[in-house]
């Protein structure tokens, strides 16, 4: 029974394949009749056909190289245009009947190359050039040669050497002098002086970032000492060991000395308690109101941008020094004379007079960075390296001024007294915001 069912199922799939076929064949006669192509039907076809359904649904026979659909792609395949299926492959020895696969043609460019721009031309003879070569050398004579004159070298500077000689070198007694270095001529324009104090500016931020350490608050007081059976148990404990040791008699009248004396150290010990608590309380109250109040005096800008002037002006003095417009320029530089004014901060500055340029403020000076801070950082620590320098400069300006003349000494010490007045208003202001 299951035979013949199947075999009815495989009979109703032939009876399906041949009713497409027809129906592709006589779709096909159809458009063939309509192009006025009669000669290429199912009929006259051969190879094997592979029917595929396209985007609308229709069927399509394709016959492979013989379907009118197959076109040459850009890969050198035969491709039908409706199924997509490649059918062939084209070869580049495919016209020559006689063809083998291996390439007969010759892999020499002139052989297949064209005649070249402006014809064949002969090549010249390389041997017969260089006798001629020879024949007219023997020829020449020296008269009718002429020197090619060359340039003569441009005189150099010998390098001079830096530094100290070789305990072996002599020094060269035919060596250039020096060129003389200019004296130091400064540009006091107001846009000078602008550009001074923001670099003065500039330093100060960099130098005043260390955090001042509080005051060590003294220990809070011990308990047990307040309390007076601690204190008398303790004494009396001691005093018997020392007569067990043999170091003291047993004696009612010290005993009675000892706990007198502990009832006066916890008196004592009670009220220096209270003071304690009573300081506490008020640092407490007066840190509290000192944040809410107003900030260090370091961070106000009227106080940087005094400092700042104050700088300037003491570096103008400097300038008319002897000191300054005996030195090589490039010697003294502006930075580290900053740097050195801040760290003068600690102890002050004054004149053999006793006018103070610098005073000496310890509210500024608690937040410069010490040596190997944690706090400190790069430029920091490159100033404060520097600072050494800038320090010795202003000492040695001030000490030059003793060694000039009263007329031109006059302008520096003009600056230097109004370095003075500054440094006393920026005292007050300090003063003010601390």
């Amino acid at each position: 029974m299951e035979h013949a069912e199947i075999a009815q199922l495989f009979a109703l799939a032939d009876e399906a394949r041949e009713a497409m076929e027809v129906g592709a064949e006589l779709t096909q006669l159809c458009a063939n009749e309509r192009s006025g192509d009669d000669g290429k039907t199912h009929a006259s076809r051969t190879g094997q056909v592979v029917y595929s359904f396209n985007a609308r649904g229709d069927v399509h026979a394709c016959f492979g190289m013989q379907c009118r659909h197959v076109c040459l792609g850009h890969e050198n395949q035969y491709v039908c245009g409706i199924s997509g299926r490649v059918v062939g492959i084209e070869h580049a020895g495919d016209p020559d009947p006689g063809w083998t696969g291996r390439s007969r043609t010759s892999a020499n460019p002139d052989d297949t190359a064209g005649t070249p721009v402006g014809g064949w031309m002969k090549r010249r003879d390389m041997y017969a050039a260089s006798v001629a070569a020879y024949k007219m050398a023997n020829q020449l004579s020296d008269a009718e040669i002429q020197p090619v004159m060359t340039p003569a070298p441009a005189p150099t500077t010998p390098a001079v050497k830096r530094g100290a000689l070789c305990v072996d070198e002599s020094p060269d007694v035919n060596a250039a002098p020096k060129k003389a270095r200019s004296l130091r001529k400064e540009s006091w324009s107001r846009e000078a002086i602008d550009k001074l104090a923001k670099e003065a500016v500039g330093v100060i931020n960099k130098l005043f970032i260390a955090t001042p350490k509080a005051h060590a608050s003294e220990p809070p007081p011990d308990p047990r000492l307040q309390n007076l059976e601690f204190v008398k148990a303790a004494a009396i404990r001691k005093y018997v060991k020392r007569c067990a040791a043999g170091e003291s008699e047993l004696n009612l009248d010290v005993l009675n000395n000892v706990v007198i004396h502990a009832n006066a150290f916890v008196r004592e010990q009670r009220t220096a308690a209270a003071e304690w608590r009573a300081a506490a309380a008020s640092a407490a109250a007066s840190s509290a109101s000192a944040r809410t109040s107003r900030t260090d005096a370091v961070f106000s800008g009227q106080i940087r941008i005094q400092l700042s002037q104050l700088i300037v002006s003491l570096w103008r003095a400097s300038c008319l020094t002897k000191h300054f417009q005996s030195a090589k320029k490039g010697s003294d530089s502006f930075k580290p004379f900053a740097a050195g004014i801040l760290y003068s901060l600690k102890r002050g500055l004054y004149l053999d007079d006793g006018t103070c340029v610098v005073p000496a403020l310890e509210e500024l000076a608690a937040h410069l960075p010490a040596l190997r801070s944690a706090s400190s950082t790069p430029a920091a620590k490159q100033l404060q390296s520097s600072s050494h320098r800038g320090i010795c400069s202003i000492q040695r300006a001030l000490t030059s001024i003793s060694e000039m003349n009263r007329e031109d000494a006059l302008p520096a010490r003009t600056l230097l007294r109004d370095a003075a007045r500054q440094g006393a208003f920026l005292r007050e202001l300090v003063s003010r915001n601390s």
